[in-house]
């Protein structure tokens, strides 16, 4: 008889239901916590050996900052993630290189107080036509965080999309908005200044 295999919601062991909600490779829980109605998720990524960027010395840890996130929800409630960062040094004493910390954009990308998941899942739902209002109520955030998410994820997505004007087949000028204006750069044909200029007095 095949053994049927565990789920997030068939596994009893919290380590490997907390393990599945993150589906990120080389990320480890490190805990859960709880605050009446606040809960999140403390993480850590797997390194192994990482080197100076300038040197290529191994570095050491300076310290471990604990940065919070805003993630998606679980089972309806917003959802937090604490991301327990490295930040490195280099030991050299002939390197100028300092201290770094590290970034994953698997994870959130750098300046941003979402989570990379949450970031898209948002700006997909807000271009369906939801509410910024709303996606902010159920993430548990407020309005400026998931408008700043919008405007930066948004204008990454139109400027990779090469072909969205280039398969416009024509553009739409509108001749009585520009016969109002006094100074306007465009030509305007006669029967157009004909019919659209406003009535004597």
């Amino acid at each position: 008889m095949s053994k049927k295999p565990e789920t997030i919601f068939t596994s009893s062991d919290p380590n490997v239901i907390v393990a599945r909600l993150l589906s990120l490779k080389d990320v480890v829980p490190v805990a859960y916590h709880r605050h009446g109605p606040h809960q999140s998720i403390e993480i850590e990524q797997d390194l192994d050996t990482v080197l100076c960027p300038r040197c290529k010395v191994r570095a050491r840890v300076k310290d471990r900052p604990r940065v919070p996130y805003i993630d998606l929800p679980v089972y309806g409630r917003p959802m937090g993630l604490i991301w327990r960062k490295h930040r490195w040094y280099c030991p050299s004493n002939d390197c100028a290189m300092g201290s770094w910390t590290s970034q994953d954009k698997r994870i959130a990308s750098r300046h941003s107080r979402l989570t990379t998941r949450a970031a898209k899942r948002t700006t997909k739902q807000v271009g369906m036509g939801r509410t910024i209002s709303k996606v902010a109520g159920e993430l548990g955030c407020d309005w400026h965080t998931i408008n700043h998410t919008v405007t930066v994820y948004g204008q990454a997505l139109l400027d990779a999309d090469r072909k969205r004007l280039s398969q416009t087949p024509a553009i739409g000028l509108d001749e009585t908005r520009f016969v109002r204006l006094k100074q306007t750069p465009y030509p305007i044909c006669d029967h157009a200044t004909r019919y659209n200029q406003p009535p004597d007095h």
